[in-house]
């Protein structure tokens, strides 16, 4: 016998293994692009998301007639838009002192002695003033240690060009009138130069004109002149006016619309590139002629090519410059679109929205029809999960064929076991008989080949 004679044997019995591991694997790479197809149309529905609700789907800018007077920033979920007549009259300052001039910074001696001030709750703190630290620097020094003061202080050269050039600027933390800060009081002896408040500056508000009306401000940063609206002002230009105007971010707005077109696309041509079928495809393996495809491809053009009613007439996104190439996919006019989100811009929010931002629009709509497709029971999660049970049905054969062959092979071995212990007794006997009979019998004569 051929030594791999039971291999041989084995190896035939596990041709319907093979052919079933063919299957499960077309069954595989069906299931893998059924999953993409899915993973595709639930992008729709990010996409989507945007354009559902009025709040998300609006985007708002500031135009700003003298931006280097102000940044602005626009929170959409709170803002309005509108127009409105700015005139920056002045900007909150913080209270401020200087010093008179020194000549050095670090040499000249103030003197020793103490400051003192007041704190919020009305007790007075005395810091003392040691002859190591009785120079400007030194006494800016303490100032800045001293936290519950809500002080800071500096010492910076006049540019005067004198002699006697520097000085110490003490400027309180915040702005606003209501931030005027009491400064500490100083007392020194022995000093190379007396110490005293040079100059003084009184803490202001913020000033603006808002449609010729004055307002006042603590600050220079401003949240609360207008809803959802973030000023920072910069500079002032009193007697300038200018318009500050909350509008429509037209591109943003574009770009979310087009964002969704492009997701649109990407399944359309997934199901173009699926039904490309020659003499030369593979229909075990892909999903080119799937009715899902067709299912899935009708219903969006259904929903594309429909009207949604709005309260100023029925539109639809060839209304936007949003229509069908002759390959199948969807094209975006840029100007037609720009121009429609600009001119008519209700129409276009409540198109995608509903009238009344109730959920009625086509956002809404193309996402109960995403979602009916690829949940259960939907016609994409049903392909999903009609593949998976193939699979797993498939696997079921394949281990119970494996089980049939390793039984297979048990028994073979066993027989064969068998027939070559026969096989070695009949040579025995065969040699036992030639030498009984001289070699002259029949059994003599046999010739036993175990290859």
């Amino acid at each position: 016998m051929p030594p791999d004679l039971v291999q041989r044997l084995v190896e035939a019995e596990r041709q319907p293994i093979r052919q079933l591991e063919e299957r499960k694997a077309n069954e595989e790479a069906k299931l893998k692009l059924a999953n993409d197809l899915k993973t595709r149309i639930s992008n729709i529905q990010a996409e989507i998301a945007q354009l559902s609700k009025f709040k998300k789907f609006r985007d708002l800018m500031p135009q700003i007639g003298r931006p280097e007077l102000m940044d602005v920033t626009v929170d959409k979920e709170l803002a309005e838009a509108g127009s409105y007549q700015i005139e920056v009259v002045q900007l909150a300052g913080r209270s401020s002192m200087m010093s008179n001039a020194f000549t050095d910074p670090d040499e000249t001696a103030v003197g020793v002695g103490y400051f003192s001030y007041e704190l919020p709750n009305g007790d007075v703190k005395e810091v003392y003033i040691s002859e190591e630290d009785s120079t400007l620097n030194g006494i800016a020094r303490l100032i800045n240690r001293q936290k519950d003061l809500g002080l800071n202080a500096i010492v910076v050269n006049d540019g005067t060009g004198e002699d006697d050039s520097w000085r110490l600027i003490v400027t309180h933390n915040k702005t606003g009138e209501v931030n005027d800060a009491e400064f500490p009081e100083f007392y020194f002896l022995d000093g190379d130069d007396d110490f005293f408040l040079d100059k003084e500056r009184m803490a202001q508000n913020a000033v603006l004109k808002v449609n010729g009306f004055e307002v006042e401000f603590e600050g220079n940063k401003i949240d609360s002149l207008l809803p959802g609206v973030t000023i920072d002002l910069k500079d002032a230009a009193p007697g300038k006016e200018f318009t500050l105007g909350i509008v429509e971010d037209t591109k943003s707005i574009k770009g979310k619309v087009e964002a969704f077109v492009k997701k649109i696309n990407e399944v359309l041509q997934f199901i173009q590139d699926q039904n490309k079928l020659d003499e030369k495809s593979n229909t075990r393996n892909t999903l080119g002629g799937d009715v899902t495809l067709q299912s899935v491809e009708h219903k969006l053009r259904s929903l594309i090519m429909g009207t949604v009613p709005t309260a100023y007439g029925s539109m639809r996104l060839g209304d936007m410059g949003i229509t069908f190439n002759k390959n199948g996919l969807l094209d975006v006019n840029d100007t037609r679109l720009e121009k429609v989100i600009k001119d008519d811009f209700e129409s276009v929010a409540q198109f995608f929205t509903g009238i009344n931002d109730d959920g009625s629009g086509f956002a809404t709509q193309i996402d109960r029809t995403v979602a009916a497709m690829t949940k259960n029971p939907g016609v994409v999660q049903s392909r999903v999960e009609g593949i998976k049970r193939r699979i797993d049905d498939i696997d079921r054969q394949i281990e119970a064929k494996e089980r049939q062959v390793a039984n297979t092979e048990k028994n073979l071995k066993e027989k064969f076991a068998k027939l070559e212990g026969t096989i070695a007794k009949l040579k025995q006997q065969q040699a036992s008989a030639g030498a009984t009979l001289g070699g002259g019998s029949i059994l003599g004569n046999l010739q036993f080949n175990n290859g």
